[in-house]
């Protein structure tokens, strides 16, 4: 029966088109007109804003009626976003760590033969990857343990670095192979390599997301795809799923403003905490382990996001604070990344993942967003690999300092 209703829901995603998604710039925009266009119900899923000047995102084609109904102009910089991410992807591409077959980025089948090639090629380093739990479409949510003697339990700091929450999001998971690659291809020559590998235990998830990314895949083969949420059915049309960083439950459902209540909107946040199988597999996880630190990766906005992001007033203790402004201070000095609360960089939102590592379980989680406003979700094939490299530092530096963290000083 399960797997009949799996046939006829793919069937029926085969059958209805997938969401047109174009990027609009609106002029003269104020936070008042930003506070309208939520309670309107437009989304931003990333923006570039200057206030009093512009605001410019990606948008669906039903949010662009509700801009045309608030009377609002607005310039259309492309008019179907996930053909022109995929004008910009290049078949084949390779170079350093082996980029994939879908414009660069891995397919979900490259990514997890990848974990399985690294444990191959480094027995004595990385872990078999392990199954944290099984998707909504019954797909593995894959993890990797990376250390010296790695079959060993030692009494070290543990990292975690996860990647793709959101499926249209793939750098958040190509610059973690990248950085899995470096410390493994420098051990016993780059000094951090050799003290990470030695003294600490990193513990990769890389794709949270499996079926809304391979969903992209099948929509968007050579890459652009722009379903963000996983795949449950929530939505007579689309785009279906839940948002998995709407979906903790630290502070979820607050407000609409930081996420949504309805199953067709792009931050819905679920109609539980907790409702997915995806993020059950993260907190089971989570909870199973001692994580000083972590570094959960989106894209894109050149950002670095720090707790709280539900409320414009951050009731973080000072002392905390002044450990992830002096952690994120350092994480950004090479790559000039922005660092802020997400109520100070981009908008409130309530239920997400960081929010609730730190505000549950006292773990300094970081929000990287990779990636400029031109890069945009999909980045050109040649930008993957400066993307990762960009990246290359924070993903060193919590690992180096995870110690610190642990021991409560810095």
């Amino acid at each position: 029966m399960k797997y009949r209703l799996l046939y006829i829901f793919l069937v029926l995603s085969i059958l209805i088109p997938s969401e047109i998604y174009k990027q609009v710039k609106v002029l003269h925009v104020s936070s008042d007109d930003i506070n309208l266009f939520q309670t309107s119900g437009i989304e931003f899923d990333h923006a570039d804003y200057k206030h009093g000047e512009f605001i410019e995102f990606a948008i669906s084609e039903d949010d662009i009626s509700i801009l045309d109904d608030l009377g609002y102009d607005y310039e259309i910089i492309y008019e179907d976003l996930q053909r022109f991410y995929e004008s910009r992807l290049t078949e084949n591409y390779t170079r350093e760590f082996g980029l994939g077959s879908m414009g660069g980025y891995y397919t979900l089948d490259e990514a997890i033969q990848r974990l399985d090639d690294i444990h191959e090629e480094y027995p004595d380093f990385v872990s078999e990857k392990i199954s944290l739990g099984q998707s909504f479409e019954g797909r593995d949510i894959y993890a990797i343990k990376v250390s010296a003697n790695v079959e060993l339990d030692e009494n070290e700091p543990q990292i975690l670095y996860t990647g793709m929450h959101h499926s249209r999001e793939p750098m958040s998971f190509m610059n973690l192979y990248y950085f899995i690659y470096w410390v493994l291809e420098n051990y016993n020559i780059d000094e951090d390599a050799t003290q990470i590998l030695n003294t600490r235990e990193m513990w990769f998830v890389p794709i949270v997301n499996p079926d809304g990314y391979e969903y992209n895949r099948s929509i968007a083969p050579n890459g652009g795809g722009m379903q963000r949420k996983n795949m449950r059915p929530t939505c007579s049309s689309t785009p279906d799923g839940t948002d998995l960083n709407r979906n903790y439950s630290f502070q979820w459902g607050l407000d609409d403003q930081g996420s949504s209540g309805n199953g067709c909107d792009e931050t819905y946040r679920g109609n539980s905490p907790f409702s997915e199988p995806e993020t059950q597999a993260i907190r089971d996880f989570i909870e199973e382990h001692d994580f000083p630190i972590a570094l959960n990766y989106h894209s894109y906005s050149n950002m670095l996001i720090y707790p709280f992001g539900y409320d414009y007033e951050n009731d973080v203790p000072q002392e905390d604070l002044d450990t992830f402004i002096e952690y994120g201070q350092d994480m950004v000095q090479y790559n000039d990344y922005a660092l802020g609360t997400g109520t100070e960089l981009l908008y409130p939102v309530n239920g997400e993942a960081c929010d609730w590592m730190y505000g549950v379980h006292d773990i300094f989680a970081y929000t990287p967003e990779v990636g400029s406003q031109s890069d945009g979700f999909w980045p050109p094939t040649n930008r993957i690999v400066p993307l990762a490299e960009e990246n290359l530092h924070p993903n060193k530096f919590i690992a180096i300092h995870a110690g610190a963290v642990l021991e409560g000083f810095i």
